[in-house]
């Protein structure tokens, strides 16, 4: 395909400079099934468009104008294991570059802004397909994609704090639907959203420690021995708490009550006395 070649010679292009037609064929294949097209090509020039200059003013405000109004992030997604999954996941990653960029460089009107809020807030909540890798059409990574955009929801400095309960939500529901183990690194993508919402103050210590021993209790509670899903579930909560402890600073309080769970853990496992 023409179009295809010539994107492809842009990904290094030093300008870069995107045409409306490019942009347009962009949009229009932001979940492309051919990964190398999706994910290799479309997905680092939208990367390099927000970042390097690549947009103009007038692009960048279509870019977030068609993502809202194409609606793709909630496309069947009621359907999982279908390859709609592919535009859900890349309508998140590219969510997340526009919240970053409108986080230092105010672009959204403010209802666009909040609707991307919301989205962000929930779409882990509704999304049902864990896949990671899919061979023959590259990455899916609903979880890892769908904990990115909430990372940059909650870091924004605009990040509404009546969302704060959606964004715990939003954790839980995705350790509460696992049935088998995680293989790519999803739980250090949810620890990252959370350290990145803890950075911006926009989540309190408070807040921290009270969710992570109300999560940490529910957990072991559901927890049995006989119960395979039950231990994946654990698992993946250890993982996350390793994950945001070695993320936050050094001094800051908030890796104290990560440590707490993760020492538990291994005392309630019989690891240590």
């Amino acid at each position: 395909m023409a179009m295809t070649k010539e994107l492809a010679a842009l990904v290094d292009a030093s300008p870069l400079a995107i045409t409306d037609n490019e942009l347009t064929f962009m949009l229009d294949h932001i979940g492309d099934p051919d990964g190398r097209l999706r994910d290799e090509i479309i997905y680092t020039l939208f990367g390099r468009g927000f970042f390097e200059g690549g947009f103009d003013a007038d692009q960048r405000k279509e870019v977030a104008a068609t993502i809202l109004q194409r609606n793709d992030l909630w496309r069947d997604i009621d359907r999982p294991d279908t390859d709609a999954v592919f535009g859900r996941t890349f309508t998140a990653l590219v969510g997340t570059l526009i919240l970053n960029y409108d986080g230092e460089h105010t672009f959204l009107t403010t209802e666009q802004r909040n609707t991307f809020f919301q989205w962000a807030v929930t779409y882990l909540q509704r999304e049902k397909d864990y896949r990671g890798y899919v061979s023959g059409h590259g990455w899916a990574h609903g979880v890892a994609h769908g904990a990115d955009f909430l990372g940059a929801a909650v870091h924004h400095p605009q990040f509404r704090h009546t969302l704060i309960p959606d964004v715990q939500k939003s954790v839980v529901t995705v350790l509460n639907r696992m049935t088998t183990p995680f293989l790519d690194d999803e739980e250090q993508r949810l620890a990252a959203a959370l350290v990145l919402g803890l950075n911006a103050h926009n989540i309190s210590l408070r807040e921290w420690t009270d969710w992570l021993a109300v999560e940490h209790t529910y957990l072991w509670n559901k927890y049995a021995n006989d119960n395979l899903a039950s231990y994946y579930r654990l698992s993946a909560w250890l993982r996350i708490m390793q994950n945001a402890y070695f993320l936050l600073h050094a001094d800051d309080p908030a890796r104290q009550p990560c440590l707490a769970f993760i020492n538990d853990y291994f005392i309630q496992m019989g690891f240590r006395g």
